[in-house]
């Protein structure tokens, strides 16, 4: 993949920058990793037992033992057989519930069988990290990455936060050292907590069969994506660039006056967007609006979501092992839901380019998760990254791919979007040749990947051409604006 070649230009540090997503909530205690062990079965002896499918597949599906009698007759064999349709090879086990490190010991040996990515189901372990966050407000919190870095060293070196100085080991990871990216991408589904919206059980066989329905039919034409930025972050330009290498039809909206909660729920998860980032101070269980009122955990079924996808830019809105947690309600308890990307902790994602592109190119959310972070850990991971995004988790099958029914690029040296805009040759060198079908005057405009406008021109006679004498190599978009209406493509220069 291209992705892979060239090395793509972004701000300084963003980390300095950028207002960090917390929960307001003074009172809000968050669990612990002692309550969490208390509710869960007793660690046993792992064992692995094969359901279908064979040793050696590239994508595992790993079930809480005898989970898998619990679905609906049939739902097993669709689920695999959608997952086969995109060349994947793949196997079901049902596993004992065990330690953390013996699940990751048993995906080290499938990775070196050529696993890819794997995606838990039911009631799975989760180990547990404690981290002094270089921005404050110290955190123990559930970590799927730990079960993605299969070569990194993860240490319990001290009893409570390490500045407390007692040695010994309390069960939370708090050292890290070595390599540090990720060997496989993981998504988990958990609904056992969920029961306060319905039976679990109902709600999986619900879960899988919209991933069928996805991947037969896709979303409303076109596909329409949402921006949802409150107050801290309004001003924080080029959030919906990144989105737009996925989406080219993404709407902004970042108006200070505008973002607030009776608006979100009302106006905003009702309508026909396929993918929704709020950007919004929250809790597990609440989205907390600069100009209110909150949004709760019990309010989001009863708007009637249409969104299929979520980044949740959002602090602890996918702590899974919070009961009712608002990232699984979106992506298992909605009737549209899918997949929903967030952190378990104070935090969230950041370089979202990394994440977007590959998705807009063909990748699966799982395959653009696993991209973003080898791009965040290719240096190891500096104390800003560990405190933004160890907390980070798919949830949701990681196999779905968001940009499935929009693709068709069968000529590499010509992109054509929904909307009639049409690159010439893409890689390109010299200069931008585009032409748009549906107006002959315009303005257009080509941003990096941090939202920064690099070159503009003018469409007349529905056609642009724009130098590229000073622009360095790497991922752009461009965006023609005719008549109020916005039409956007993603275009790769090479020097």
């Amino acid at each position: 993949m291209i992705l892979m070649i060239i090395a793509v230009a972004l701000l300084g540090d963003v980390y300095d920058d950028i207002t960090v997503t917390r929960n307001p909530d003074p009172d809000y205690v968050a669990g612990t990793y002692e309550e969490w062990l208390d509710g869960q079965p007793d660690f046993q002896p792992f064992f692995a037992r094969t359901i279908m499918g064979n040793d050696g597949a590239e994508f595992l599906l790993i079930f809480e033992n005898g989970l898998t009698d619990s679905l609906e007759a049939g739902v097993l064999e669709q689920w695999t057989a959608d997952i086969a349709s995109q060349g994947l090879s793949w196997e079901v086990v049902e596993v004992t519930y065990s330690t953390p490190e013996d699940l990751k010991s048993y995906l080290t040996d499938k990775y070196n069988d050529g696993l890819e990515g794997a995606v838990l189901v039911g009631i799975l372990p989760a180990a547990w990290v404690m981290l002094e966050n270089s921005f404050g407000g110290n955190e123990h919190f559930p970590c799927d990455y730990f079960l993605m870095d299969l070569d990194g060293t993860w240490e319990d070196l001290w009893i409570g936060y390490p500045s407390s100085g007692v040695p010994g080991s309390d069960g939370k990871y708090d050292t890290f050292s070595g390599s540090l990216d990720p060997e496989i991408y993981t998504g988990r589904i958990k609904v056992d907590n969920l029961g306060a919206l319905g039976d679990p059980i109902e709600m999986l066989n619900d879960y899988i069969e919209r991933t069928h329905v996805w991947r037969m039919n896709g979303g409303p034409d076109p596909l329409t994506a949402l921006c949802y930025v409150d107050d801290d972050w309004a001003s924080w330009y080029g959030l919906d660039i990144s989105m737009q290498y996925l989406y080219p039809n993404t709407i902004l909206v970042n108006d200070i006056n505008g973002t607030n909660g009776t608006d979100y729920l009302e106006t905003r998860l009702p309508d026909a967007y396929v993918w929704i980032s709020p950007f919004v101070h929250s809790s597990p269980n609440t989205h907390y609006w600069a100009q209110g009122p909150s949004t709760n955990w019990d309010e989001l079924v009863p708007a009637n979501p249409q969104a299929h996808f979520y980044n949740l830019f959002a602090c602890s809105n996918a702590r899974f092992t919070t009961t009712r947690c608002m990232g699984s309600i979106y992506a298992f308890c909605t009737s549209a839901g899918l997949a929903s990307v967030g952190s378990t902790k104070t935090g969230s994602m950041m370089q979202f380019t990394q994440f977007y592109y590959p998705m807009g190119q063909g990748a699966s959310i799982g395959e653009a998760y696993k991209d973003w972070w080898d791009y965040i850990a290719t240096n190891g991971l500096s104390h800003d990254e560990r405190s933004w995004h160890l907390g980070m988790v798919v949830l949701g099958d990681p196999s779905l791919m968001p940009a499935m029914h929009m693709l068709g690029i069968e000529d590499q040296n010509t992109e054509t979007t929904p909307s009639g805009l049409v690159i010439a040759e893409n890689p390109c060198q010299s200069e931008l040749v585009l032409t748009y079908a549906e107006a002959e005057q315009g303005t257009v405009e080509l941003y990096d990947t941090s939202g920064r406008l690099v070159a503009s021109g003018t469409l007349e006679d529905s056609s642009c051409t724009l130098s590229l004498s000073s622009i360095q190599t790497g991922f752009y978009i461009v965006k023609v604006t005719a008549a109020g209406i916005s039409a956007c493509a993603s275009v790769v220069i090479l020097r």
